[in-house]
């Protein structure tokens, strides 16, 4: 069986072409636009891997990714790795994404994030 990965991006042409690199590579894919989607998502299915967009209106990516993980912590799950993505280099928001996960900067080439998945998987 395909691992399974959560995809949380606010833009929808962002959100399809990573879901369409994932599943050409082989991976489950769900998508979530928003970080309450995401966060339903997370308690509906396992996942092996986490990939969200840092900044969102609403919940930002980090702060949902943390909703996340206190949830696993307080079902017992296993943490898993989270890959943020994310236009603004210089961020505050940015700097609290480093203590959580992985950060790749937008626009990116595409065979190089895929290398990251596969690292984290």
């Amino acid at each position: 069986m395909a691992k399974q990965i959560l995809v949380l991006d606010d833009d929808p042409l962002v959100l399809r072409s990573i879901e369409m690199a994932l599943k050409q590579d082989h991976y489950g894919c769900v998508c979530a636009s928003n970080a309450e989607e995401a966060i339903e998502r997370a308690k509906e299915k396992d996942f092996s891997l986490i990939i969200s967009d840092i900044r969102m209106s609403g919940k930002n990516g980090v702060e949902a990714m943390n909703d996340i993980r206190s949830m696993f912590k307080k079902d017992g799950k296993k943490d898993i790795p989270i890959i943020f993505i994310t236009g603004f280099s210089h961020d505050a928001v940015l700097m609290n994404a480093k203590g959580v996960g992985e950060i790749i900067l937008k626009p990116f080439d595409l065979n190089r994030f895929l290398m990251t998945v596969r690292e984290y998987l």
